[in-house]
């Protein structure tokens, strides 16, 4: 048996980064319910938020065990299901656990991985909003932890992971998160079809709660810090520069994002140009996607740099979505975190540096052009790999048990049909409309009677 010290800071910065991780999903729940109508708003919410409860129950049985436990180089196994080992080191304080040589308990670790886990479904159902039962969906995003995300954390998270052993870096999960949502976003928005009342030229549906949006854009903000900086796995300068590089990619994309909006009123030869609040908002986030992958293994001022890209990029795409790209990926997952985080892992290979981190690698810049390559083959297989698993899982339950609401369901909107919640103003709604039937009735039947 060996004694390992644990270091009090570092242990308290790991909480303290677990908590804020795990307050970014309620934060997601908050920033896409603003974006919906107010008949799926209540429902939105609860897409995130049931992740709160399904994945821990996931991890505990065997998700962590798969992703982090003995194994191979693809796979885990069911060695450390329902945290059986890693208990016990956390109760003896020895560290057994060979993936977790660290200066924090085991059941740290293990909580700290769990918050990423919970996260990344939710926001699959950004995708889906307003078409997607809710029993399946429960069951999708149970099935996809456990045959997509475990597997490809493991792979790259995992120091024993093939992808990880090639030579492709990924700070805190700009591939394991945000590529592997948005792609199994845009294939779960293919599967599902459009919404009953789509229109794509209409791009401010719904949006009827933008202050929900705004307070869930500063959550994520502030929870994103705990995302990049926690994934130091200690409390030093590693953590300190992936939060400062988080800071200040999230407040360029937002620079930019600003610019041209107004470049593009004054190209419209509008009389006064605006800035759109819900675009704001997705630049924050698309510049804090773009950074993840890198926050940790870069200068301050590349940093700056993805900022800017990530969001110029993001932004021209979503301006030509509606004329090239008619899915409805209600809430631009894939456009925010697919293209985000290819856009953050392939800049990731051009600017690291070993002098910034000697736990990562030298980019094509640095005299290691072949790291461009090694970003890319981890983007190709994480994308090939997601949606695989997305359409396998998503077509055999449509063939199976359905997933679709039908036509006239999302017409009422799931608050009512998934929730049971009726709008204060329908009473009132429904009343006049048996008023006024009572008034055609009585009308057609004193014409009858008078001829």
């Amino acid at each position: 048996m060996s004694n390992i010290t644990f270091r009090h800071g570092d242990n308290a910065w790991m909480m303290t980064s677990t908590a804020l991780v795990y307050m970014m999903t309620p934060a997601l729940a908050c920033f896409y319910g603003g974006l919906v109508e107010s008949k799926n708003f209540l429902n939105q919410l609860f897409l995130s938020i049931v992740c709160m409860a399904i994945i821990p129950v996931q991890w505990c049985l065997f998700g962590y065990s798969f992703a982090f436990g003995p194994g191979n180089s693809v796979f885990g196994s069911f060695e450390y299901s329902l945290q059986r080992k890693a208990s016990l080191i956390a109760v003896y304080g020895e560290n057994a656990n060979n993936i977790d040589g660290l200066s924090i308990p085991s059941l740290t670790f293990v909580a700290y991985q769990c918050s990423f886990a919970i996260i990344t479904p939710a926001l699959i159902s950004g995708a889906v909003v307003g078409r997607m039962k809710l029993i399946p969906y429960m069951l999708f995003i149970f099935l996809w932890a456990t045959v997509c995300y475990d597997p490809i954390a493991r792979w790259i998270f995992y120091p024993g992971g093939w992808l990880f052993q090639i030579g492709s870096i990924d700070f805190a999960g700009g591939l394991v998160v945000h590529v592997s949502s948005g792609i199994s976003g845009l294939i779960a928005a293919l599967i599902l079809g459009k919404r009953a009342q789509f229109d794509p030229d209409v791009l401010t549906t719904g949006q009827t709660n933008l202050p929900y949006t705004i307070l869930g854009t500063g959550l994520l903000w502030v929870g994103w810090m705990g995302f990049n900086g926690g994934s130091a796995l200690s409390a030093d300068g590693i953590a300190a520069l992936a939060i400062v590089n988080t800071n200040v990619a999230a407040a360029s994309s937002m620079t930019i994002w600003m610019i041209l909006d107004l470049i593009k009123g004054k190209i419209r030869q509008q009389n006064t140009s605006f800035i759109s609040i819900p675009g704001v908002c997705s630049a924050t986030v698309v510049g804090l996607v773009v950074v993840t992958p890198a926050a940790g293994f870069v200068q301050v001022g590349y940093a700056c740099l993805m900022g800017f890209v990530g969001g110029f990029i993001v932004y021209m795409f979503l301006a030509s979505k509606k004329r090239f790209f008619r899915i409805d990926d209600t809430l631009d997952v894939f456009s925010c975190h697919g293209l985000g985080g290819f856009i953050g892992t392939i800049l990731t290979g051009l600017f690291c540096q070993k002098d910034v981190n000697s736990n990562g690698k030298n980019g094509a810049l640095y005299g290691n052009p072949i790291q461009l390559w090694h970003q890319l083959l981890a983007v190709l297989v994480v994308c090939v790999y997601s949606a695989l698993c997305t359409t396998i899982l998503l077509l055999t339950m449509h063939f199976t048990i359905g997933i679709r609401i039908d036509r006239i369901d999302q017409v009422r909107g799931l608050d009512n049909v998934a929730h049971g919640v009726i709008e204060h103003e329908q009473p009132a709604r429904l009343q006049s409309i048996k008023t006024k039937k009572r008034s055609n009735s009585n009308a057609l039947a004193t014409i009858k009677i008078d001829s």
